[in-house]
């Protein structure tokens, strides 16, 4: 049993059109998450150092890791959007193995992803989660898009 087979793309778009469309939306939400969890990092680091001379252990812990998981987000969707540009130019030059790579990339940076965000979702505020939730619902149907269009791409090579 595998994942289920999409013809279309929001049953108007062409798979590959729609695999562009979502290449792009993800790029740019990949950006925005990058920038926002910088500014989380931003906000997070004053109120570390605040609870450090106040002599707060626990709340000086709490925040340090906090912090450490907002700068691997960071990173994280640093790296995604440089995959999603290059998942955009494998989908319009139609080269399955971009496809296939961007695929496990995305399912390693999805469970890294979740594990970091819901881990640290309490201390985040209602704006960032709905963004995060979002998200994650729009790579599920971008990663269901993509490996229809990487199955049709490998039925069209076999004939």
């Amino acid at each position: 049993m595998g994942l289920p087979q999409l013809e279309t793309c929001c049953f108007v778009l062409d798979l590959k059109t729609g695999n562009i469309v979502m290449g792009c939306l993800n790029a740019f939400l990949s950006f925005t998450l990058f920038v926002i969890m910088i500014v989380v990092a931003c906000t997070i680091e004053p109120l570390e150092v605040k609870a450090y001379h106040d002599d707060d252990v626990s709340a000086e812990a709490a925040l340090t890791g906090l912090y450490a998981m907002s700068i691997i987000l960071v990173i994280m969707f640093l790296a995604k959007f440089c995959f999603d540009l290059f998942f955009v130019y494998g989908v319009v030059m139609e080269k399955a193995s971009i496809i296939r790579a961007y695929f496990v990339m995305w399912i390693v940076f999805f469970l890294l992803s979740m594990f970091t965000f819901f881990l640290n979702s309490p201390h985040y505020s209602a704006g960032t989660i709905s963004v995060e939730v979002f998200y994650i619902s729009l790579n599920v149907y971008a990663i269901l898009l993509s490996n229809s269009f990487y199955k049709l791409l490998n039925t069209r090579e076999e004939v």
